[in-house]
C-alpha cells in the first residue's frame, strides 16, 4: 500500500495537474453520507422536505498530517488556480491504489497548520464523491 495520494485535474487519463502528497495517517479519515434530503418546519408546524438528488453522495474527511512545505503549495494551488475550491471536479487516487472519479472538494478554502518547528503541515480536507469509499 502507497503511503502517498494523489489529485488529477481535471482527470487522471487527460491530467493538466497532477499533485502527490504524503497520504493520510492512521485513522484520519471518516467517510458519511452527504444528506439526500432538505426539510424544515413552518411556525404552525407545517414540515415542508425537498430532495435534492437521485444518488448517495459520500463526504470523506481525510486528515493530513505531515505535508511538506512543497506539497502544502502545491494542493493550495490545486485547490485555488484548478478546481477553483469545490467548483471543479478532479480524480483522487488513495494510498490503496482506489481511483475516485468525479470528486469535489466541499470546503471554500485549505486551512493549513504548522507543526514540528515549521518543518511539516496539518490540513483536513473535504471530499465529496458518489463512489463508495474503499478501506
Amino acid at each position: 500500500m502507497a503511503s502517498t495520494v494523489t489529485f488529477y485535474f481535471p482527470d487522471k487519463a487527460t491530467a493538466t495537474t497532477t499533485v502527490t502528497v504524503n497520504g493520510p495517517v492512521g485513522g484520519g479519515q471518516r467517510v458519511r453520507p452527504q444528506p439526500r434530503f432538505v426539510s424544515g418546519r413552518t411556525v404552525n408546524g407545517t414540515t415542508y422536505t425537498y430532495q435534492k438528488n437521485d444518488v448517495t453522495q459520500n463526504i470523506w474527511v481525510l486528515a493530513f498530517n505531515d505535508l511538506t512545505a512543497a506539497q502544502k503549495i502545491a494542493l493550495q494551488s490545486l485547490f485555488n488556480d484548478d478546481t477553483k475550491g469545490p467548483s471543479n471536479t478532479f480524480d483522487y487516487l488513495h494510498t490503496n491504489a482506489t481511483d475516485y472519479a468525479g470528486v469535489r472538494f466541499i470546503d471554500n478554502v485549505l486551512e493549513f497548520s504548522r507543526i514540528d518547528g515549521g518543518k511539516f503541515f496539518t490540513c483536513q480536507i473535504k471530499l465529496l464523491m458518489a463512489q463508495e469509499v474503499q478501506s
